[in-house]
């Protein structure tokens, strides 16, 4: 089964995905946050609903831990999930206490028109198809290697994206007949997905830090009831 969702900010997604700082760039002044490129669709309205222009660092989660490690300057990090944050506590990059603020569910995005005509999670194996997935470094990969796994699945990979985003709009331009990821990068792109029950467990968690004192504005307003509607709106699972 087949479902599509509406087109919603994919220029303004891409533009943002590209915002990618490298260490030492940037306002030396001004807030500077580290989000997952799953969090693209949400940062103009985190600044429009806080009246603030924050500087937003959008790459992999793996790689902004390695780029806050390398010195890069930040006030908030946001990973797409637990065991990249725990890498951060860790290697002491971070002074706050860690709060989970949404989740997100893996799916199956197909290309526009579904050319390889996919029908089902079997279909993933066809290795005449062209199909990527998350490097295994990313948390989207973590995740799709966990449903690989435990559902017996074995995805003829083509391609393996340094992050999510960068995997969605290569299915999205066509270059991939699909890709698994999070159902959130799915929608900003109005693809088309592919309905599998069996991947609704898998879901994995974000969360925020303070990366310097105990809290800050960005984390409490995407806990607060403003923030999690925000984040609901575009798709994410909020308890």
């Amino acid at each position: 089964m087949i479902f599509t969702t509406p087109l919603r900010r994919g220029l303004a997604g891409l533009l943002a995905t590209l915002t990618l700082l490298t260490p030492g760039c940037g306002d030396d002044t001004g807030t500077v946050a580290m989000v997952p490129s799953s969090l693209t669709g949400v940062t103009e309205p985190v600044d429009d609903a806080l009246g603030t222009e924050t500087a937003w660092v959008i790459a992999g989660s793996s790689r902004l831990v390695r780029q806050l490690a390398d010195g890069a300057r930040a006030d908030v990090l946001i990973t797409a999930d637990a065991e990249t944050m725990r890498d951060a506590v860790a290697r002491g990059l971070v002074e706050g206490e860690p709060v989970v603020i949404a989740g997100n569910r893996l799916v199956v995005a197909l290309a526009p028109g579904n050319p390889g005509r996919l029908d089902d999670l079997a279909d993933l194996e066809d290795p005449t198809l062209l199909l990527g997935v998350c490097a295994a470094e990313v948390p989207c990969g973590r995740l799709a290697a966990e449903a690989e796994t435990a559902l017996s699945i074995d995805v003829a990979v083509d391609t393996e994206e340094p992050n999510v985003r960068a995997l969605a709009l290569k299915i999205e331009t066509g270059e991939l007949d699909a890709g698994l990821v999070y159902a959130t990068d799915a929608a900003d792109l109005g693809l088309e997905t592919l309905r599998a029950a069996e991947l609704d467990p898998f879901v994995t968690e974000y969360l925020a830090v303070a990366v310097h004192g105990s809290a800050h504005e960005i984390v409490d307003f995407l806990r607060s009831p403003a923030g999690r509607r925000l984040l609901s709106d575009d798709g994410f699972i909020v308890s």
